[in-house]
């Protein structure tokens, strides 16, 4: 992948609506790299599921549930339930949990300035804290061979 950085809200859009739509955009450009990348993959659009997308693995007739992490400050999460912006009453308990094999097969995160990619089996963030450096996750960034073992052990 190239190392320039794309265009981000040139039009001032307001931060608040802006962070929604750009995690939409990482979402959908995720999801077409996976497709690039020869698995067919599709958007979940039910709000509030676990993960936002699966994919078929082909000849194993089975699914993979993804979850996308965009990334903007050079780490990525592990944690979903977090809601922010004015609508959100403060007085309201947390709901943010780290995502586990209950929720999802696969964290598929994207460098929003740039569409790098890292693919990391759910299994693998077990032991991790609810966040790394995208420097820490090198071995994940652009590996999509991760994904076709993956669809080979299923």
């Amino acid at each position: 992948m190239s190392n320039n950085k794309w265009s981000i809200n040139i039009t001032n859009i307001d931060e608040g609506i802006f962070r929604t739509m750009n995690g939409n955009a990482d979402e959908m450009i995720a999801i077409g790299r996976v497709i690039k990348a020869g698995f067919p993959c599709s958007r979940v659009d039910v709000t509030n599921a676990k993960y936002d997308a699966i994919v078929d693995l082909g000849g194993s007739k089975q699914l993979l549930r993804i979850q996308i992490k965009g990334t903007k400050t050079g780490c990525l999460s592990f944690t979903g339930g977090y809601r922010s912006g004015q609508q959100i009453s403060r007085d309201a308990p947390k709901r943010t949990y780290k995502y586990t094999e209950k929720d999802c097969d696969l964290i598929l995160g994207i460098d929003g300035f740039n569409g790098e990619c890292y693919i990391i089996p759910i299994l693998d963030i077990t032991n991790w804290k609810n966040q790394k450096s995208l420097s820490q996750l090198q071995y994940y960034k652009e590996n999509w061979q991760i994904l076709i073992n993956i669809a080979q052990q299923k």
